[in-house]
């Protein structure tokens, strides 16, 4: 795995986190890469396809703002 896909894929893992989910690659054909929960399986494709996912479901629920000022 390259550099940049480690890099890609920390930061989207990272992201999975904060929602209760993680990145694993797809252990079937097709090929690819899982966002999933211990529960099931939310997206499957691309790590285009994840972050899209991901960045559908911020833009939903964005992150908790604290009173300090901090999100989540």
């Amino acid at each position: 795995m390259s550099e940049s896909i480690k890099e890609r894929l920390a930061a989207l893992s990272a992201r999975a986190a904060r929602r209760s989910l993680a990145i694993r690659r797809a252990p079937e054909p097709p090929w690819g890469w899982e966002l999933y929960s211990p529960f099931r399986v939310v997206c499957h494709g691309s790590l285009d396809n994840v972050a899209d996912w991901l960045t559908a479901a911020e833009g939903r629920d964005p992150a908790i703002l604290w009173p300090n000022g901090d999100r989540s």
